[in-house]
């Protein structure tokens, strides 16, 4: 009788111990809403410094700034793009930012890549990556990335064409 009194002491136990499920917690975050956008802009050389070094001179690093008037997000963008570059005979990496300027808001991006140019070095090819940075005013909650193309088919100092593929998201 003793081992049945125990069983039914922890039988009544367990039961009145144990916890009742509570229903999961749930927390509202702002809705996301997402968008593939692309840019396109013949951007225009404003100034731009190189260095050359090594035996031959064949090394080039330096830094440009460009220009472009751009419509992106259903806006009208003042557009600077600041790119330094590390080159051999042309060929190397390239890193920096765009800024996108109107008075709703500007949007930032920073831009990294490869530079291959063409065999009589008259023109270039830019591959790589964009990535949003942040926004100010309706912008300030964009962010996302995506891919930035660039060409240039005459010689130093003329304009790249550039288009930058991104998935954004939260766009106004």
């Amino acid at each position: 009788m003793r081992s049945a009194i125990a069983v039914l002491a922890m039988l009544l136990l367990t039961a009145c111990t144990s916890a009742t499920p509570q229903p999961a917690m749930t927390t509202t975050s702002p809705p996301t809403s997402k968008r593939t956008q692309t840019l396109t802009a013949d951007f225009q050389l404003e100034e731009r410094e190189d260095h050359a070094v090594g035996a031959s001179e064949e090394k080039i690093y330096g830094w440009a700034k460009y220009t472009a008037e751009v419509s992106f997000l259903d806006n009208t963008f003042d557009a600077e793009m600041f790119a330094a570059n590390d080159y051999v005979k042309g060929n190397g990496t390239f890193e920096g930012f765009v800024t996108l300027q109107s008075p709703d808001g500007d949007i930032g991006l920073r831009i990294t890549g490869v530079t291959t140019t063409g065999a009589q070095g008259a023109g270039s090819q830019y591959s790589g990556e964009a990535e949003v940075i942040g926004g100010t005013g309706i912008y300030e909650t964009i962010a996302g990335r995506g891919q930035f193309k660039g060409e240039r088919t005459g010689p130093p100092g003329t304009p790249v064409d550039v288009q930058v593929t991104l998935e954004l998201i939260n766009p106004k």
